[in-house]
């Protein structure tokens, strides 16, 4: 696996509401699967799968937009700021989802050379 060079506390409240929303989606419980692989791009893909309520297609273009939310008490900010953390650390979030089947998310990160140190 090639090492990433990131916001480890970015990237983790990323997994967080990631992980908190498949969680949320199942309110009858399920599994969550995480699997992480190399990407294509010598990168890091990060899926996570959830076997929730799934998201219509039309919401589904709509998430990551400023306000927008499908939760009683949501903010619709979680995924929007989600989405850019991956975008300022050159990465990709894409998320697809069928109604009554899940959810997956998948999160590819770019390997980045370490900065280098001034001597």
């Amino acid at each position: 696996m090639p090492a990433i060079y990131c916001n480890p506390d970015q990237i983790k409240q990323v997994l967080i509401n990631i992980l908190k929303n498949g969680i949320e989606s199942m309110p009858n419980g399920g599994i969550i699967q995480i699997a992480i692989r190399n990407a294509t791009n010598q990168g890091v893909l990060i899926r996570i799968e959830d076997q929730g309520i799934g998201i219509s297609g039309e919401r589904l273009s709509q998430l990551g937009e400023p306000f927008y939310t499908t939760k009683v008490n949501g903010t619709g900010l979680g995924l929007m700021v989600c989405k850019r953390i991956i975008e300022g650390h050159g990465g990709k979030l894409l998320i697809q989802s069928k109604i009554n089947e899940g959810t997956t998310v998948e999160i590819e990160l770019p390997k980045n050379e370490k900065p280098t140190q001034p001597h």
